[in-house]
């Protein structure tokens, strides 16, 4: 059987189980009969088998060269190494697709094997299946990938050479789609207590998913913000790009959904705010997708325009539809008994998520302002960095108060003993912002380092309080650190906190404080710059089976050889520059190969940028992770609650 044959037959048995699923869980709703959601999860696990399948036969043919289907003849190099065959799967519209509706298998049936609520299960389930038909549809009948070529070249010509500059691209696409794919779950439940009128137990049901899905969101963005560090050549980690909006809208609807549903869960309180945010987080997520593969916008993280555009548009307004339909029908049911002081922790939490929210906004109307007047009007604008960092850097600085005082401030109201905390953190502010600016530091800079040392004794406060309280009561701050291991989930969430007012710090400096220079330099000649002696030693080619390479050796004073590169592959004219990145704790020296002599090898251009605090950057992203992993390892507490009707397993 060839690869095309078998991806063929695993995509044709993916949606007939899919299909097979979603009319049993039809007939548990209509019928009452839990048996049937027993026969949709077998369903669901024999879908993602059969996606799998078609999965592993699109590999098949790409590591063996098999240029029998389209996917291979269009997108794939018999020059390639086996890391770049192994990516190419999504290096292309099809193949992203097939690797999105695997993902969305997977998750259907994991998430079914979790669901046991005899009322929701169902609906849930139900919705998932919708979902992953979608994906699973287009794949087949739209995109298809396996489509037969009459006469099968001998060699293709190979992904988008960007793609091929860097390993981070085997890796950044898989995190950004689990954590996408994942926001689907939260969705089905909020769609499911919506139309079973449940509207209190949904949220814990699903929370443990929005986090794993926005921890993975969370180490996408920042992966994607280190390839464009590493791979484009211009200095920096995030331009506004119209594709890494796309990624940044569903993270902040999903962070403020993180916040609103925890005063749910506490105190019933912004039901329908959390049926509004997981709509829209979900629905940003497919807003993603057609910016992505509708050929409506140019990115170097963009596909070429194919027919799934109009496709996808009209699924997210089902989504949207749906969604904000059965929140009409329910509003009444859902609003809030009781007040909400704001000078309280559910008071500045919602605050926190209206700042999401707002950020959100600020994305998607600079992503689509330009689109619009082009539609509109035919002319052509551009909305850049400028435009967001005015507007983000006031709604970042309300961020990182909110994110220090909401923790601090007890629920319903504040009481005394917060008071002392908050007067220790009034003065970090004041103290980091007024060393910042003695120290010739700009406003916004030394603002920033003060909100970070707020958020830093808020948190060391957090930490310290209860292990004292405990250890007064316990005998011994040992002990009282030990009855406190169980708030591993708590310190998680910290740690997070304390990540985010990290990445605030380095952002602030990295953007204000950032050398930009060049100098055509002989071979042997040295360059005094930035407190470095930048000495050429050589310049000479590589082949590679994929590409040709000029490489110069340079040698930074302190840093050791740096090899900074440009790189040629044969479907592109134009050289693709590969910086060479030395790291280290107060500054990144980031050289980048501009120009060579051509015809003697006797001189080199050579750009240097050096960015301080980059490196606490992609820090803050590991201790975000970490974080997060910290808040979904399995407590060990075992707590006795209340049980719902349950579909047996």
């Amino acid at each position: 059987m060839t690869p095309g044959m078998l991806g063929q037959l695993g995509l044709m048995l993916a949606v007939f189980f899919s299909v097979a699923g979603l009319v049993s869980v039809v007939a548990a709703w209509v019928l009452r009969d839990a048996r049937y959601v027993r026969v949709a999860r077998r369903a669901a696990l024999l879908a993602f088998l059969g996606t799998l399948v078609a999965f592993g036969a699109l590999e098949w043919a790409l590591l063996t060269d098999d240029f029998s289907i389209l996917y291979t003849a269009r997108n794939h190099t018999t020059a390639s190494p086996t890391w770049v065959k192994f990516a190419t799967l999504w290096a292309a519209l099809e193949g992203s697709i097939l690797l999105w509706a695997l993902l969305q298998t997977l998750y259907t049936w994991l998430a079914g094997l979790r669901m046991r609520d005899y009322w929701t299960s169902p609906v849930a389930l139900g919705t998932l299946f919708a979902v992953q038909l979608f994906f699973l549809v287009n794949v087949l009948f739209v995109i298809n990938p396996f489509t037969p070529v009459p006469n099968p070249p001998a060699d293709g010509p190979g992904p988008n050479p960007l793609l091929q500059n860097h390993w981070m691209m085997a890796v950044h696409p898989i995190l950004m789609y689990l954590g996408f794919v994942g926001l689907s779950v939260p969705f089905a439940h909020a769609i499911a207590a919506m139309v079973t009128r449940r509207y209190q137990t949904w949220v814990s049901e699903t929370k443990w998913w929005l986090i794993f899905a926005w921890g993975f969101l969370t180490a996408a963005i920042f992966a994607g913000g280190w390839w464009s560090y590493e791979v484009l050549g211009w200095g920096g980690y995030w331009a506004w790009d119209p594709v890494e909006n796309a990624s940044f809208i569903p993270w902040l609807l999903a962070t403020a959904f993180v916040h609103t549903a925890m005063v749910q869960e506490r105190r019933s309180l912004f039901r329908s705010w959390n049926f509004a945010l997981v709509t829209l987080a979900f629905a940003a997520t497919v807003f993603g997708t057609f910016l992505t593969r509708s050929g409506v916008i140019e990115s170097v993280h963009a596909f070429a325009g194919g027919p799934v555009g109009p496709i996808f548009l009209g699924f997210l307004l089902v989504i949207l539809t749906t969604g904000f339909a059965l929140l009409g029908r329910v509003s009444s049911e859902v609003r809030d008994a009781g007040s909400v002081r704001l000078w309280s922790r559910e008071g500045l939490l919602l605050l926190g998520a209206l700042v999401f929210v707002v950020m959100a906004f600020v994305v998607i109307l600079g992503t689509l302002f330009p689109l619009l007047v082009e539609a509109f009007s035919g002319d052509k604008v551009s909305v850049g960095a400028p435009f967001f960092n005015q507007l983000f850097v006031p709604l970042g600085y309300a961020m990182l108060a909110l994110m220090a005082l909401g923790p601090v401030l007890p629920w319903r109201r504040a009481e005394p003993e917060t008071l002392r905390a908050l007067a220790a953190m009034a003065v970090a502010l004041v103290l980091g912002t007024g060393v910042g600016l003695a120290l010739g530091w700009t406003l916004w800079v030394s603002l920033t380092a003060g909100l970070f040392l707020f958020n830093l004794v808020a948190l060391a406060w957090l930490v310290a309080s209860p292990i004292a309280r405990k250890a007064r009561v316990l005998g011994g701050v040992r002990t009282g650190v030990g009855a406190l291991a169980w708030s591993r989930r708590r310190y998680g969430g910290y740690l997070v906190h304390f990540a985010v007012a990290l990445t605030a710090l380095a952002i602030a400096f990295s953007q204000s404080y950032r050398l930009d220079v060049q100098k055509t330099l002989e071979i042997g000649e040295s360059w005094q710059v930035a407190g470095r002696t930048i000495t050429v030693h050589a310049l000479r080619a590589v082949e590679e089976s994929h590409r040709y390479s000029v490489i110069a050796d340079v040698e930074v004073s302190g840093l050791g050889l740096l090899h900074p590169r440009l790189n040629y592959y044969r479907t592109s004219r134009t050289p693709f520059a590969s910086p060479a990145v030395a790291y280290t704790l107060g500054k990144d020296y980031y050289l980048v190969l501009q120009a060579f002599d051509q015809k003697d090898s006797e001189w080199v251009t050579l750009r240097l940028v050096v960015t301080p605090l980059v490196l606490w950057l992609w820090a803050s992203a590991v201790l975000m992770v970490l974080g997060t992993a910290m808040i979904l390892w399995p407590s060990t507490r075992r707590v006795q609650v209340g049980r719902t009707p349950e579909v047996e397993a």
